[in-house]
């Protein structure tokens, strides 16, 4: 099924999911005015991530054209982005 996300900057990891993805769908999104596809290899959650490439463990994931954290695993495109593979670099609010 196809689903659409939105990259926020042309040089970013990952695309937001504006709907539930099932593993198997295709998410689809706009770079430089052309559409683009991924497939997603896992389920992801309304307004997360997917990963547009391949990133490294100790890589950094760029998402509104800044660093968003470090891969804390190996991270496959199509995979869901967040705490189970990515430290993010928040300032610690506590």
């Amino acid at each position: 099924m196809r689903k659409e996300g939105i990259l926020v900057e042309p040089k970013d990891d990952v695309v937001v999911v504006l709907e539930a993805v099932s593993a198997g769908d295709t998410v689809v999104y706009v770079e430089n005015g052309m559409e683009r596809e991924v497939g997603s290899i896992s389920d992801i959650p309304v307004y997360h991530k997917i990963a547009l490439r391949d990133i490294a463990k100790g890589e950094p994931v760029i998402k509104y054209g800044e660093k968003l954290g470090v891969a804390i695993a190996d991270i496959t495109r199509g995979e869901h982005v967040h705490v189970q593979n990515l430290d993010s670099e928040r300032e610690d609010m506590n």
